[in-house]
């Protein structure tokens, strides 16, 4: 049977309970080696930040890893696997953000697409998802592990970069999204289908650590307004 691909055995395991049990066996084998030569913790860090895995994914990984369904909160956006909204304001209520014992400077970007109504309405919602999820992934790669990607809602999105005040440098993150984001898409290498999207991008500046991040995300909303005044495609830093 090794000399079986992929697509075979998934049909003769389809087809013989006695056949899928043993590979069930032989996988979870190879399971049990690799959790034993891993740092579990570390791994969940880095496959919590992973967006690419479906809800179903994190819940068996989580399972796997013994971190009692940590990888499956209800703070993940099913859809992206992006944090969400409630997630970024519980995360950074000001109890629980100075009890962690971060201060100090941050910014955040909001960001919203442009165009993405356009590819909806041609081509239909399960294509829509595909595009978010894509964009999602593209943002989630272009960030540091210490910053935090959000589903907003829709087709919003928020980053957040800690330690970072200075408008020169949130520019060329912000410019650096912008970027990532107009990149064509071509979700089926198959089909030569390419879609085209910009994004209107906010930033604010938390320049008074009192400020709330309801109140800074507000800041960050209103500049994105003003960019998609100005021109979609653009970025506009909160004044």
């Amino acid at each position: 049977m090794a000399h079986l691909n992929l697509d075979s055995k998934i049909d003769l395991i389809a087809r013989d309970p006695e056949f899928a049990a043993e590979q069930l066996k032989i996988t979870l084998a190879h399971l049990q080696q690799i959790l034993q030569a891993t740092n579990r913790q570390a791994v969940s860090a880095h496959l919590a930040r992973d967006s690419s895995l479906s809800t179903v994914q994190r819940r068996l990984l989580a399972g796997l890893l013994g971190e009692g369904g940590e990888l499956v909160s209800g703070n993940r956006d099913e859809l992206t696997g992006l944090l969400t909204r409630s997630s970024l304001l519980d995360g950074f209520s000001q109890e629980s953000y100075h009890s962690a014992g971060k201060s100090g400077s941050l910014a955040i970007c909001f960001i919203d697409l442009d165009g993405f109504k356009v590819i909806n309405d041609q081509h239909g919602h399960a294509i829509g998802d595909q595009v978010l999820v894509a964009i999602s992934q593209r943002i989630q790669a272009a960030i540091r592990p210490t910053d935090m990607a959000v589903r907003w809602g829709g087709d919003e999105f928020i980053v957040v970069f800690e330690g970072v005040s200075t408008p020169d440098v949130v520019m060329q993150l912000a410019t650096r999204l912008l970027g990532i984001i107009g990149e064509p898409l071509q979700l089926d290498l198959n089909n030569p289908m390419r879609l085209f999207l910009g994004a209107s991008i906010g930033v604010a500046i938390r320049v008074d650590e009192q400020i709330s991040m309801t109140d800074l995300v507000n800041q960050a909303d209103q500049a994105m307004y003003q960019a998609k005044k100005s021109g979609q495609n653009s970025i506009q830093i909160f004044a």
